[in-house]
């Protein structure tokens, strides 16, 4: 397989991975106050049983806030990381980044009209720190891979061997 046929395949995984997310934000956000505790509840028990003696319930739902878009972020990088070996794209990291921002403002705005929620900007903020980490987690994979690769060069380099 050529390497634009397999960059395009994983841009279109990536970007299904990354409306998956999307949808499964936009769902939770449709719950009313009371659903959301009910399911945050039931989720988490387990790890509120072990971490919520020392994490309130509203931290461990802010890690989940940011959890989510991280997740978020990780897929679009991967997306436009993807899409940058066809197109030019430049900053691809800003790119995910503002997206997942964006898309954390309009969740919030939509909780605006779900019963028992109400928009928050610290949401916001928390969700596009978790995006940024997701982003950044993906540069910083990359940026390892890509120094292990030179490194296994150098060494065969060293050994005679390319």
């Amino acid at each position: 397989m050529k390497k634009i046929g397999k960059n395009k395949i994983l841009a279109v995984i990536f970007w299904i991975f990354a409306v998956a997310v999307a949808v499964v934000i936009f769902r939770f956000s449709c719950d009313t106050g009371e659903e959301s505790a009910e399911v945050s509840e039931s989720l988490l028990s387990v790890i509120i049983e072990f971490i919520g003696r020392f994490i309130s319930h509203n931290t461990l739902r802010k890690i989940a806030h940011f959890s989510e878009f991280a997740l978020l972020g990780v897929t679009l990088m991967l997306h436009i990381s993807a899409l940058r070996q066809r197109f030019t794209i430049k900053c691809g990291w800003l790119w995910a980044w503002g997206i997942s921002t964006l898309y954390a403002g309009s969740d919030e705005f939509h909780q605006g009209f779900v019963g028992g929620r109400a928009p928050s900007l610290s949401d916001v903020g928390i969700d596009s720190c978790g995006a940024i980490a997701g982003v950044l987690l993906v540069l910083l994979c990359r940026h390892l891979q890509l120094n292990l690769l030179h490194q296994q060069r150098q060494f065969l380099l060293y050994l005679g061997l390319e």
